[in-house]
């Protein structure tokens, strides 16, 4: 199947556009704020008057050129996109008057922390970041508590954040906020971390191997490690091969190899993480899988 071109940018869209919602549609008309820049900008708000995502405009655009100082360009190229698009999407919703009101509070409070979370798990697995306090506590990490791990100096940045927002806000709304942030973390970290596709080894041991090489390379694009092994039943030589594959593709294989009618033994398990290149598996520097 080919690839659509757009789909990459339009789920940035749709990103912006869940988080914008979550914030002026469910979060201010029920009486909370959101942690984070985002609620440092409506600290800031109340103070001078303008409006907060006008200022968190400039604190993203201010957080990308100091993570182009400090971090240099390749972390700068991750949230470069985002500082410009979503403080314009939060900007142009901030001026629909749409109001999503709950009768209790909690339930508002949960609402946002789904959509919140939906609307930032979606970048991040992408590879993309809003560039809010989790750049600023990779910035602080280097710069700064460099044998400190990087979710205590995040989980640092947002107490010190919300610790501000109480200058503006009631202790009642910023307790509401807190509450939204952890349930917007968990919804993003299941759509980052467990909600893409299932991944699987895929271990493969018999004699004429070829046709089953050629079909993981070349139709699911996958990589296979091939070993010569002996069977300690047989004592022959034979071929084994391991692959990891996402679930559409490993039943994809299945397939393969039984309409080839190939004599082979498979050996399946289900894997928690995998760190590769590909698009499937995660890359070494995603600080939050455990």
């Amino acid at each position: 199947m080919e690839k659509i071109p757009f789909r990459k940018p339009l789920m940035l869209i749709v990103g912006c556009l869940l988080c914008s919602i979550a914030t002026n549609w469910v979060a201010i008309p029920n009486g909370f704020a959101v942690t984070g820049v985002t609620g440092l900008s409506m600290t800031l708000s109340k103070f001078i008057g303008v409006n907060y995502a006008l200022i968190y405009y400039g604190i993203t655009l201010l957080i990308l050129f100091i993570t182009w100082l400090t971090l240099g360009k390749k972390d700068m190229s991750n949230i470069v996109i985002l500082s410009v698009m979503y403080p314009a999407v939060l900007w142009i919703l901030n001026l629909v008057d749409i109001k999503i009101i709950f009768q209790e509070k909690l339930i508002a409070v949960a609402c946002f922390g789904v959509i919140y979370g939906l609307g930032a798990g979606i970048p991040y697995r992408l590879g993309y970041s809003y560039g809010g306090s989790d750049t600023l506590a990779k910035i602080f990490k280097k710069c700064i508590f460099k044998t400190t791990d990087l979710k205590n100096v995040m989980l640092a940045i947002e107490c010190a954040i919300m610790l501000i927002m109480l200058t503006a806000f009631s202790l009642d709304i910023v307790a509401y906020s807190f509450v939204g942030e952890l349930i917007f973390i968990n919804c993003m970290n299941h759509i980052v971390f467990n909600l893409g596709p299932k991944l699987y080894e895929v271990q493969l041991i018999g004699t004429d191997m070829g046709n089953i090489e050629d079909f993981i390379i070349n139709k699911i694009q996958k990589s296979v490690t091939i070993a010569n092994v002996i069977g300690g039943y047989t004592r022959k030589e034979k071929i084994q091969m391991d692959c990891v594959c996402n679930s559409k593709e490993y039943i994809q294989l299945r397939n393969f190899i039984k309409n080839e009618k190939s004599d082979c033994f498979i050996k399946v398990v289900p894997l928690v993480h995998v760190f590769g290149e590909n698009k499937d598996f995660h890359k070494l520097n995603d600080e939050n899988i455990e």
